[in-house]
């Protein structure tokens, strides 16, 4: 720091163009004194003394600073192993999947013990009358006999009820199909794409006739009668805004049902 410097004003006199005199100040240096200069040097240790004082506080606002900022970044990697450690609320349903392919089909199961019989169905529709035969060959009339007196009326016989017995036969086909199914256009599904409950290919849906009914299950579900068509060589779905993904087990069940008239 530079030192302070004392100026003496001395006045003096000036003689200027006319006679009136005036004071101006002048300046003269003067040296430092012995006490001045103690005086200064103390003064510098103080203000050396308070800047140190200053930047030792500064620091240390610096340390507590960088400490809080330590302590959160701990907090915060605690809360993080918390929450890695729990397990946490359960997020929504993502879109299902594509349908991997499906596996091969493994080996049938023991054959379970045969259920209760059903209840007894309705008798069925009357079968298509056949055609007449042939008329046979007339033979010769015989001479006419002599008429017998009539006998007299016998009591009435006995009134026979028949028994009618309605025996369901049910056959099941099963298909998986190896790619999706787009119904937006029609689909026809050939009977020999299908196997039976041995697992053996069928030819054709043999068990589809007048005294039958059929029911078709896609993935488990029954569906309307309105959204398939099923004949002896096919299944049609007609077009409609869906989608058989590839591995859904579609089964047709057919129930053919005979009466038995026992008399």
């Amino acid at each position: 720091m530079a030192a302070k410097r004392k100026y003496k004003c001395l006045k003096a006199k000036r003689k200027y163009k006319y006679t009136k005199r005036i004071k101006k100040t002048v300046f003269r240096k003067k040296p430092l004194c012995k006490r001045r200069l103690s005086m200064w040097c103390l003064l510098n240790r103080r203000k050396q003394n308070l800047q140190a004082a200053i930047d030792q506080q500064a620091l240390q606002a610096a340390i507590q600073e960088v400490k809080s900022e330590m302590k959160a970044e701990l907090d915060k990697w605690c809360e993080m192993q918390r929450s890695l450690s729990q397990p946490g609320i359960q997020g929504i349903s993502g879109p299902q999947g594509i349908q991997g392919i499906p596996g091969a089909r493994g080996e049938r199961g023991i054959d379970g013990s045969e259920g209760p019989p059903g209840i007894q169905g309705l008798p069925g529709l009357q079968g298509i009358q056949g055609e007449i035969g042939p008329q046979g060959i007339q033979g010769e009339i015989g001479p006419q006999g002599i008429q017998g007196e009539i006998g007299a009326q016998g009591p009435p016989g006995p009134v026979v009820i028949p028994e009618v017995t309605i025996s369901p036969t049910t056959n099941r086909y099963f298909y998986q199909p190896e790619t999706d199914l787009d119904l937006t256009m029609s689909v026809t599904i050939p009977a020999s794409f299908f196997t039976n409950d041995l697992g053996a290919p069928v030819a054709d849906f043999s068990a589809l006739d007048p005294n039958s009914f059929n029911n078709l299950y896609i993935n488990g579900i029954l569906q309307p009668g309105n959204s398939y068509d099923v004949n002896p060589t096919s299944l049609l779905f007609p077009a409609q805004s869906t989608i058989i993904y590839a591995g859904t087990p579609i089964v047709l069940e057919a129930v053919q049902l005979t009466a038995n008239v026992t008399v």
